[in-house]
């Protein structure tokens, strides 16, 4: 028997990670950031730490992990997640393989960000990056037991 709810992240601090457990899908939402390496050969690469304190200009990577801990598979599996207060969005940065993304501006209505709008002073308009408040992920597909889903944005500290 597969089952149908909507997981909704918590808003997760700097430093913080945000847990939801909802039936079968245990959620958790990291945030971190890019921190430069190098090897024994001096050669450079990025990897991803904990967040920490971290000061305006700073992007952060938002990551956000469903895991189908039941023994049947999971219908209709949404992630949501708050672009956190001060922060913008970084444009083009959510990304969620097997899902539909969606953006929203008040968390009530979401919709793919080309399609999101705004309205000011009476006129309507595309909404900037700024504006953005939420992202949603739906998974095409069931979330199969022992399974995970990820989705992931980077936003930066104003």
């Amino acid at each position: 028997m597969k089952r149908k709810f909507i997981v909704a992240a918590i808003a997760c601090t700097f430093a913080s990670q945000a847990f939801a457990q909802t039936n079968c899908i245990e959620l958790k939402t990291v945030a971190q950031v890019e921190k430069e390496v190098a090897n024994d050969k001096g050669e450079k690469t990025k990897t991803l730490v904990e967040a920490g304190k971290v000061v305006p200009g700073t992007e952060v990577v938002y990551t956000l992990t469903a895991n189908n801990v039941c023994k049947q598979a999971t219908d209709g599996v949404v992630m949501s997640n708050p672009v956190p207060e001060h922060m913008t969005l970084v444009p083009g940065s959510a990304i969620g393989p097997g899902s539909d993304i969606t953006f929203s501006v008040d968390g009530k209505q979401f919709a793919p960000v080309a399609q999101l709008t705004v309205t000011e002073n009476g006129a309507t308009r595309p909404a900037r990056a700024e504006e953005i408040k939420h992202v949603r992920w739906q998974l095409k597909s069931s979330l199969q037991p022992g399974a995970s889903a990820m989705g992931r944005f980077r936003a930066v500290l104003n």
